[in-house]
């Protein structure tokens, strides 16, 4: 019975997810983008000022980042990463439904990932679940090589990306994360090629992983994309994005290195340095743009 009961209260969470984002479906075609973000402002509110689950899901990263912040400025940044995230998700939709729509941006670093492809031991572009990564990545197309997004994707989603609303083939291609373990085999394949493949670095779904220190707290991030670039000789390149405007964003490189494991005996140290690279980018990135890291669990406590 219980079973029962959690599967209907499933069901109408899913469909009253899908009713949400078929009202701002609805206001995108009528009004844009700007009458989505309008929508979005009393929605956002609602949401923060019902919702105590919400401010639990933040705290962790909000009072590491903010510790000096009271309750009242500590509520504030939960509306702030919150509004951040819903104008991510009205972007994503918007480029789906308008053909026409563009976002404009530059990226620091191109020529040194140019540099780097020419080598031909292939790439890992290291991201984070960070700004407007998704629309970013579709401007990658221009590089000299297919591009391989290793992710988790599911095409009966809700919350859909802008190609699927298309109805258009994904300007990247697709490693699924759950498939044949992991993905790794693919991924492993195309480095060979001497191709490019992106991986977020933020988040720990079992495998290796390494403790570093982050935001003067100890977490565990994944660690397995150093082992696959030691593995394929491909270097690594931080990749990451951020909304500067209502239509533009920002790339960047924040950090290049090539993993490569010196023996056996420090293999694990190696992993640990490798990882705490990543960690303080992310982090010098959360300084900068401290609304727009989307983390809603407690990172720390994994």
């Amino acid at each position: 019975m219980r079973h029962v009961d959690h599967c209907f209260r499933k069901a109408v969470l899913k469909r009253l997810e899908a009713f949400g984002h078929g009202i701002f479906y609805l206001t995108l075609r009528i009004a844009g983008q700007p009458g989505a973000y309008a929508l979005l402002v009393p929605v956002v509110l609602t949401y923060v000022s019902a919702s105590r689950r919400i401010h639990r899901l933040t705290s962790p990263y909000l009072r590491r980042r903010f510790p000096k912040h009271n309750l009242i400025e500590r509520w504030w940044d939960t509306f702030r990463i919150c509004h951040s995230f819903g104008q991510i998700l009205v972007d994503r939709a918007w480029l789906g439904l308008n053909r026409s729509a563009r976002l404009h941006g530059s990226l620091d670093g191109w020529d040194t990932i140019l540099g780097l492809i020419e080598q031909g031991k292939g790439l890992v572009l290291l991201t984070a679940h960070v700004g407007n990564w998704q629309a970013a990545l579709a401007h990658l197309k221009d590089l000299p090589v297919p591009v391989h997004a290793l992710m988790h994707y599911e095409e009966e989603v809700v919350a859909k990306h802008y190609f699927d609303l298309r109805g258009e083939s994904c300007p990247f291609r697709i490693i699924k994360t759950d498939g044949f373990l992991g993905g790794v085999v693919e991924a492993t394949a195309a480095l060979q090629r001497g191709e490019v493949v992106t991986i977020m670095g933020d988040r720990l779904a079992g495998g290796p992983s390494a403790t570093v220190k982050f935001l003067d707290s100890q977490v565990r991030f994944p660690a397995g994309v150093y082992r696959l670039a030691a593995a394929t000789g491909a270097h690594i390149a931080v990749l990451l994005a951020a909304k500067t405007g209502r239509q533009s964003y920002h790339l960047r490189v924040w950090d290049v290195f090539h993993p490569s494991y010196r023996n056996r005996e420090h293999r694990e140290a190696n992993l640990t340095a490798w990882t705490s690279r990543f960690s303080k980018a992310l982090e010098a990135y959360v300084i900068r743009f401290p609304y727009q890291w989307y983390n809603f669990y407690d990172f720390w406590n994994q």
